[in-house]
């Protein structure tokens, strides 16, 4: 049941983007919208910060009632709430505070390097918010039509992981009068050209397509059987790339997705669906943070931090194939900047903040005035 939405505002005309969706919701569900909004002064050293704190709470109040009013004056109940903080644990507070169901907020849509070094208020949401959120991206549409039958593509990879995407999907699909498009895409193995080691496995598509329909099929069958519309697609290629051409095709107006919450340094290795997506497409992605992922686990197995660190000393142990870089000396220093930023950062032990530290580990400091590229290991396969 969607009762109360949150709607984290920055003053600037990007951030508005989420407004109209926010309002939509609110309209259709009868809930009530929470705008909240961080602000900081910044002032020189030995200077009293006191009236300039005083002022960016009080444009920042006067920018929230502006957009409370405009939200009054369509029907939706808002209140404002004004945070004298940094952007992310504000929000989380506010989300934690308000019992909020759902957080609509737009994205600058930075991925890569440029979300490591920089950060981003959405990632971190997304890795620690205990309700879906849906991200308006910079490239889109002010609100949904009204004057033609919507439809929310779901990406499921057949794990139970995935799956809790569907609720979050369904309630949305319920709201907006909207049918499911399920979108289940099968990715081929990816061999190395040579090494010591790799087995080849055959892949056989007819079977691995014939399972993925059956799977996607009891699925939408049960989502029938409550009057819920769905279809279903099955697809061979990269996910990141495979999403958003199908939302574009079946001309899709949300893409929901559960998410693992990988974040900084562990997007730029490992990659992410989320982000592939959220670059290429140009409709809300509605993400969802499996719940699955907060269960702590059993008492008598190893913490998160000694299973990683274990696990890179055997891996060290058993020399396994190690994926490199080249790197020059400034942009290995801004990797290892990055990398330190992101431990500082990290809030509790946990499994990124122990892979941090196993790679920092593994980064010399670069050589001032070296011309040649340096190759280090960040990661082992």
């Amino acid at each position: 049941m969607l009762q109360t939405i949150l709607l984290p505002l920055d003053g600037s005309t990007l951030s508005e983007q989420a407004l109209p969706y926010a309002a939509s919701l609110a309209r259709r569900a009868d809930a009530r919208i929470v705008l909240v909004r961080a602000t900081q002064a910044h002032t020189i050293l030995d200077v009293d910060a006191s009236d300039a704190q005083i002022g960016v709470i009080s444009r920042a109040e006067h920018d929230l009632r502006a957009s409370a009013a405009r939200l009054r004056g369509a029907g939706v109940e808002a209140e404002i709430h004004v945070y004298y903080d940094q952007p992310a644990p504000a929000i989380l507070d506010a989300a934690r505070r308000h019992e909020v169901d759902l957080i609509v907020m737009s994205t600058h849509g930075r991925s890569g390097l440029g979300r490591v070094v920089y950060g981003s208020v959405a990632d971190e949401i997304l890795r620690h918010a205990e309700v879906p959120v849906l991200l308006i991206p910079p490239t889109i549409d002010p609100t949904w039509p009204t004057d033609q039958p919507l439809t929310i593509l779901v990406t499921l990879d057949g794990s139970a992981l995935a799956e809790e995407a569907l609720i979050s999907a369904r309630l949305l699909a319920e709201l907006l009068g909207a049918r499911l498009h399920l979108l289940r895409v099968v990715e081929q193995p990816v061999y190395p050209l040579a090494g010591d080691g790799y087995a080849y496995i055959p892949f056989d598509d007819t079977a691995e397509l014939l399972l993925a329909r059956e799977y996607l099929s009891k699925l939408a069958g049960r989502l029938r059987a409550s009057s819920i519309g769905a279809e279903i697609e099955v697809v061979v290629g990269l996910p990141g790339a495979v999403i958003p051409r199908v939302a574009q095709e079946q001309q899709a107006h949300v893409i929901a997705m559960a998410t693992h919450g990988r974040s900084g340094l562990a997007r730029l290795v490992l990659g992410s669906v989320t982000t592939g997506t959220l670059q290429r497409a140009h409709v809300p992605l509605l993400l969802i943070r499996p719940t699955a992922l907060d269960r702590p686990a059993p008492v008598d197995q190893p913490s998160v931090a000694e299973s990683v660190a274990a696990a890179a000393t055997e891996a060290e142990d058993r020399e396994a194939p190690a994926v490199t870089v080249s790197l020059t000396p400034p942009e290995l220093g801004l990797v290892r900047e990055a990398v330190e930023s992101l431990l500082l950062s990290t809030r509790q032990e946990d499994e990124v903040s122990a892979s941090l530290r196993v790679i920092l580990g593994r980064l010399p400091s670069a050589q001032p005035g070296a011309a040649e590229p340096t190759r280090e290991v960040v990661g082992a396969r």
